[in-house]
């Protein structure tokens, strides 16, 4: 494997103006690093290609955090900024930004322990295997329809070659090493680029930057409580999954069209919903028709695919951003035992939804106007925008708590949620 080079004594020009500090004293807040890791995700989640790149800096942030403030803040952070994407674009496309949160945080706690590098990267692409090997059950259970139509699509694109092992066992070990090599590419560049931004991180000399507005407060305006809309979209996504009846999937369709009239939906995610219902319709439909399954079976497959998606979609429209950072917040409150749910809710707390955003993803850009594409450059660059956006990043005061009162409205709709479940039921 081969890393990148150590750093060279002179300052590179993406760190012009900065220095070396490891010192506890000197460590960035870490809400200003969940800052940066919120700002990168959601820019991997609405590319359209390059997630992993777009991603690093948050893994980055992540590490950072891990590593002076320790594992519980580490995963912490991972857990506040996942939550706050969520919550501005709803849960569709977190793969990319998912697989950094997971692995980050460990990888500066070896970091910090100084581990050897080949030590870090078994641990991260031990990580990020388990975390493709469940995406590919997703992808093959539920929008594929089981093992044999991924045998089938498989079999009829490899099978005039004469040379391709043939079955479900080859299907899965072919697929399977596909996804090692790639694991092993980004657990690679991952490794290389956290050890170069941890080894010597920059402390910038510039102002703090303004106090980042109190969080949105529910508005009140939607017909549903956020948390009954949270709670129809995890039932309605449970009967999804449990088959691709027509009537099933009709019954979902009638309850879903007039929950999203009657909800005041905020639509501004709706773009990206339709983006990857598409995707994942297309993946279904060639899925199926190169497996030989027949057309009637394929389009029900793939309506499921597009009704799991419209229904995740949904969930941010009806609940709205403020909406599902309430719901979090009072989630995490409930679970706040478990290690690093407190300290993902204090996280969270100071997070802005709003104008910071906007502004950190214009001063990335520019810093990435006139760098040259090259691995070093583009690793210091990164680490750079992230120490000078988490150190300029100053929380504000937590919005009041939200009063949220579940009514009749709310009970309805969650009681008509479970009524496409009627179609299950024997005889």
């Amino acid at each position: 494997m081969k890393w990148l080079p150590p750093r060279p004594p002179a300052v590179s020009p993406a760190r012009r103006d900065a220095r070396s500090s490891l010192s506890p004293s000197a460590t960035l807040p870490a809400t200003g690093l969940t800052h940066v890791a919120t700002v990168s995700f959601l820019a991997s989640r609405a590319a359209p290609s390059l997630q992993f790149f777009f991603a690093l800096g948050g893994g980055i942030a992540l590490a950072r955090a891990a590593r002076t403030r320790g594992a519980r803040v580490g995963y912490g952070a991972a857990l506040a900024s996942m939550l706050q994407t969520v919550a501005v674009m709803g849960p569709a496309r977190i793969s990319a930004p998912l697989t950094q949160a997971i692995t980050a945080p460990m990888m500066g706690r070896l970091q910090d322990r100084g581990v050897r590098p080949l030590t870090e990267f078994a641990a991260c692409l031990a990580l990020r295997l388990v975390h493709y090997a469940v995406m590919l059950a997703v992808f093959i259970y539920v929008i594929l329809g089981g093992l044999d139509a991924f045998t089938g699509s498989y079999e009829t694109l490899t099978g005039w070659l004469g040379i391709v092992p043939q079955g479900a066992a080859a299907a899965v070990a072919v697929t399977a090493a596909g996804q090692v090599l790639w694991a092993i590419f980004f657990s690679a560049v991952q490794v290389a680029a956290y050890r170069r931004a941890l080894g010597d991180w920059p402390v910038t000399e510039a102002a703090a930057g303004p106090e980042a507005p109190a969080a949105e407060e529910h508005d009140g305006r939607r017909r549903f409580d956020p948390r009954a809309v949270v709670v129809a979209a995890l039932l309605a996504t449970g009967i999804l999954l449990c088959g691709t009846a027509w009537w099933l999937l009709l019954a979902v369709t009638a309850w879903l069209v007039p929950a999203w009239l009657l909800s005041r939906p905020d639509n501004s995610g709706l773009k990206l919903g339709l983006a990857l219902a598409g995707l994942l319709a297309f993946a279904a439909l060639t899925g199926g028709l190169l497996s030989g399954a027949g057309w009637e079976l394929t389009l029900r497959r793939a309506l499921r695919a597009v009704l799991l998606v419209a229904v995740a979609t949904w969930m941010r429209a009806a609940a709205g951003a403020p909406g599902l950072r309430e719901t979090f917040r009072r989630a995490l409150h409930r679970l706040r035992a478990l290690p690093s749910v407190r300290e993902g809710a204090e996280l969270m707390a100071g997070l802005d939804s709003g104008p910071r955003l906007v502004a950190a993803g214009r001063a990335a850009a520019d810093r990435f106007a006139e760098v040259e594409l090259k691995p070093a450059e583009l690793c210091d660059t990164v680490t750079a925008w992230v120490a000078a956006e988490s150190g300029g990043f100053r929380p504000g005061p937590p919005a009041p708590a939200s009063r949220l009162r579940l009514r009749a409205p709310d009970a309805v709709l969650v009681a008509l949620t479970l009524a496409p479940a009627l179609v299950l039921l024997p005889g």
